[in-house]
């Protein structure tokens, strides 16, 4: 079989993360922070594992938008092909989760 041949599919992705302050700002962004290998495609998989890793309960995982810099929530699939993503977890009941919410991303 050819499944062999293309370890990608069992390696998952590298994603990097950071914890966001209540604000939403992130101290050392630009320093490559935690990362973990996941090898699923979903948004919630990817939440639990998250929340397994650091302890947290009820993140939100966010991507920074390159247009404006702000935070939104990751939507149900991950980008394709194993890409290699950073994230920015934010915490439940932070000013910038209320935000969000208000905006109506949650």
């Amino acid at each position: 079989s050819n499944d062999d041949i293309s370890p990608k599919k069992t390696e998952g992705r590298i994603i990097y993360y950071h914890v966001a302050e209540d604000d939403g700002e992130v101290t050392d962004e630009g320093v490559q922070g935690y990362s973990l290998v996941f090898k699923g495609n979903g948004v919630e998989e990817l939440r639990k594992k998250f929340e397994e890793e650091t302890g947290l309960e009820g993140i939100i995982v966010c991507s920074r938008s390159p247009l404006n810099g702000k935070l939104y929530p990751l939507r149900l699939q991950l980008p394709p092909n194993n890409v290699t993503m950073q994230v920015v977890l934010v915490l439940p009941f932070s000013k910038v989760a209320r935000e969000l919410e208000a905006q109506g991303f949650l």
